[in-house]
């Protein structure tokens, strides 16, 4: 048993350490089963050499083969999210019909910072292609004094967008239900199977165009910059949303 004891201490120091400094995020949480994981592994293999001397469990093989199926899943994924990113920052505008930028949560009538950060990706195309109309699309959830589109439109009127340009969606609570109330109202204003800019956070593009696909939008993504610390752990978490949604579309 002594000869485990660091093998034990090393992965609870590092748990421990990244708690500390950052809290029980996601990303924390999702480091800490990877080595949990790993750690049942290396513990069930030195049980089986010392009872058995055989080289390699079968348990130990299977658990190796999902993991390895599970990090080359992962590494993809988030290879295809970078690369969506990367392609994004050279959208055509000139093939744009309208812009949908997605809520992102108000601290009573002010945005987030993540919200702050959509809204001015937004503006700085909004300001540079002036016919483009813009839906911003978000609902009031729970410690938001007012619905999430009406702060974004007060947010871009004070930044140079003319009031006639902005269209609201004050319903939605999720991104499906953006995008798809977003269609309808464009849809009621005169734009038939339009050329859509999403813009949203850079870890979210690719799941918002997916969603997008689903909805028969035609659309481009456009992500808003995200502070380090938040963009790793939103990009570890949209792994698992964006096999979920692919798991829902199989199904």
């Amino acid at each position: 048993m002594k000869n485990l004891q660091p093998i034990y201490i090393f992965p609870i120091l590092i748990i421990g350490l990244l708690l500390v400094l950052f809290g029980r995020t996601f990303g924390v949480l999702f480091i800490a089963a990877n080595l949990v994981f790993i750690l049942m592994i290396v513990i069930l293999q030195k049980k089986y050499r010392a009872t058995l001397k055989k080289p390699l469990s079968y348990t130990a093989r299977f658990l190796m083969a999902v993991y390895g199926l599970f990090l080359l899943s992962f590494i993809a994924v988030e290879g295809f999210i970078f690369y969506e990113l990367e392609k994004s920052k050279d959208v055509d505008v000139e093939e744009i019909d309208a812009v949908i930028i997605l809520g992102a949560g108000l601290k009573g009538d002010i945005p987030s910072k993540t919200l702050l950060s959509r809204l001015e990706a937004g503006k700085t195309v909004l300001l540079e292609n002036k016919d483009l109309p813009v839906v911003v699309s978000g609902g009031q959830g729970e410690g938001e004094s007012i619905p999430e589109a009406e702060a974004m439109g007060i947010y871009l009127m004070e930044h140079g967008i003319s009031e006639d340009r902005i269209i609201y969606e004050k319903t939605s609570t999720t991104t499906f239900e953006n995008l798809l109330n977003s269609k309808k109202i464009l849809n009621q204003k005169g734009f038939k199977d339009p050329n859509i800019l999403i813009v949203t956070s850079d870890y979210h593009v690719v799941r918002a165009m997916m969603l997008a696909d689903e909805l028969g939008l035609d659309s481009e993504g456009l992500g808003g910059g995200s502070p380090f610390i938040v963009r790793v752990n939103y990009f570890i978490r949209e792994y698992f949303a964006i096999m979920k949604t692919v798991g829902e579309r199989i199904l």
